[in-house]
């Protein structure tokens, strides 16, 4: 070999490996520029993908899924995922069976291609799929398929990766997609947890907290939250904090609930700024300070927690942190009820019943009477069967107040027990049923504390009790006489 030719062969692969070192650099720098959001890398990105890298195959699934950089095509972004976790990639294998689990379609929110290509096929069926084929060739849909969700998520699980082990946690325990098993969930979340997971180790603390179909162990909680907590895991440090509050699995120590909580209401966690609230409010660790507690319901009010929503509107009603405030109380009643309060719901009914604060309003007294009658409280259907019986802001009904009467007075409501007495005594709404009425009144008459009250409910037991007594006999002595 000459000696030219080997220089030209030297060359060469000085070249091919300048070549490799500048491909590495490009490679880095578009899933650089891909992860910054830079858009224009996302043609590279699909280079890089095509070419067989797994990663460029995972990104590029991932961005087809959220719509960012590329049309949202859930079929495309299958496709992506598994060419990435056939070549082993545990977060493609992940996103992949999360993806075959809930199944996806054109997730545009006009579902514009859909409906231009249902119109197009309607008129020419052969264009119209040769089009579809060619813009979108992995079609538009991921069918649902838990088979394959769950066999790629244990895919991954085995393969290492927490997240997953959290998912498939999270389905045992909620007894999605696979039998309820509890302990599987803890197994799950313990393989994840002992990998230092913090997800997987809050989530196996309230499993042990709780109780939820395994062994309680509140020592072991405690563990698990504080390990989450000591990685910035603000529920665990909530879960934690309350754990100290309640002395549940660790000494009770309101110096470190609070602390817990203070950690935790720094990042923003509701549940960690009620509970501040609660300290403040009740005086426990530190001085009772109503204005404190106003500052913290209110901070976790703002994010929306129904239970601080209603107890900022309690405290606006009451003036508990200076004067009264009915507008106030009005406002956070309002935000917390249509979160689903049902404490607020009543407060509101009684506030338009009382005119507290708002004009008189038996109608929106009785809607919200209804939302929580209906959610199952006592109160709630006390109040809609006044109403119903005094025909009072709905139209009058003694059938409507003593079906609300019944489910008042079955939940141990001596009032409801009362009306509903009355009512199968004198046959209103219902048909007349002394037997029924006596067994209304001595419910009540069991948990009536002495007074005038239970006086009179006795004297008309005893009323009653003579009644029966006659119908009893004139029913015997019509029974002779047809002998």
């Amino acid at each position: 070999m000459t000696g030219r030719r080997r220089s030209r062969m030297l060359l060469g692969r000085l070249l091919d490996a300048a070549a490799a070192r500048f491909r590495r650099r490009d490679r880095r720098a578009v899933l650089a520029a891909v992860a910054a959001a830079d858009w224009t890398a996302v043609r590279d990105l699909a280079a890089l993908a095509r070419g067989g890298d797994a990663e460029a195959q995972y990104r590029l699934g991932l961005l087809h899924a959220c719509g960012q950089g590329v049309v949202q095509d859930m079929a495309d972004a299958a496709h992506w995922l598994r060419r990435a976790a056939e070549q082993g990639l545990p977060e493609a294998q992940l996103e992949l069976g999360l993806l075959h689990l809930t199944g996806g379609g054109a997730a545009r929110d006009d579902r514009t291609l859909v409906r231009w290509h249902a119109a197009a096929a309607a008129r020419h069926p052969a264009a119209a799929a040769a089009n579809l084929a060619l813009l979108h060739p992995n079609g538009l849909d991921v069918p649902r398929n838990v088979a394959e969700g769950l066999a790629w998520l244990r895919r991954a699980a085995d393969g290492g990766l927490a997240a997953a082990r959290v998912q498939l946690g999270l389905l045992h325990a909620a007894g999605r997609e696979v039998e309820r098993d509890p302990e599987a969930a803890r197994g799950w979340f313990l393989a994840a947890a002992e990998a230092g997971d913090a997800d997987a180790q809050y989530l196996l603390g309230g499993l042990l907290a709780g109780g939820q179909g395994v062994e309680p162990d509140a020592a072991a909680a405690a563990r698990w939250y504080l390990a989450a907590a000591e990685q910035g895991h603000a529920a665990a440090q909530s879960c934690l904090g309350a754990l100290y509050a309640k002395g549940e699995g660790v000494a009770r120590d309101y110096a470190e609930a609070r602390r817990w909580y203070l950690e935790a209401a720094a990042q923003g966690e509701a549940s960690a700024q009620f509970n501040l609230a609660l300290l403040h409010a009740g005086g426990h660790g530190v001085p009772q300070d109503y204005g404190e507690a106003l500052r913290w319901f209110t901070a976790a009010a703002e994010r929306g927690d129904p239970t601080a929503q209603f107890n900022l509107g309690l405290m606006h009603a009451t003036g508990m942190a200076g004067r009264q405030d009915p507008a106030g109380a009005l406002i956070w009643y309002r935000k917390a009820a249509a979160g689903g309060s049902v404490a607020a719901q009543i407060n509101l009914g009684l506030m338009y019943l009382n005119s507290q604060g708002v004009m008189k309003d038996s109608g929106e007294a009785a809607q919200w009477f209804l939302a929580a009658a209906r959610a199952g409280s006592p109160v709630a259907q006390l109040n809609l069967a006044l109403l119903y019986l005094r025909g009072e802001g709905v139209r009058q009904s003694d059938a409507e107040a003593a079906r609300w009467f019944r489910l008042a007075a079955e939940q141990g409501s001596e009032q409801a027990q009362l009306h509903l007495g009355q009512l199968h005594a004198e046959g209103r709404g219902v048909p007349q049923d002394l037997a029924q009425a006596h067994a209304w009144f001595s419910r009540a008459l069991a948990t009536l504390a002495p007074g005038i009250l239970r006086d009179q409910v006795a004297a008309q037991l005893d009323r009653i009790a003579a009644r029966l007594s006659g119908t009893q006999a004139g029913a015997m002595t019509e029974a002779a006489d047809g002998r």
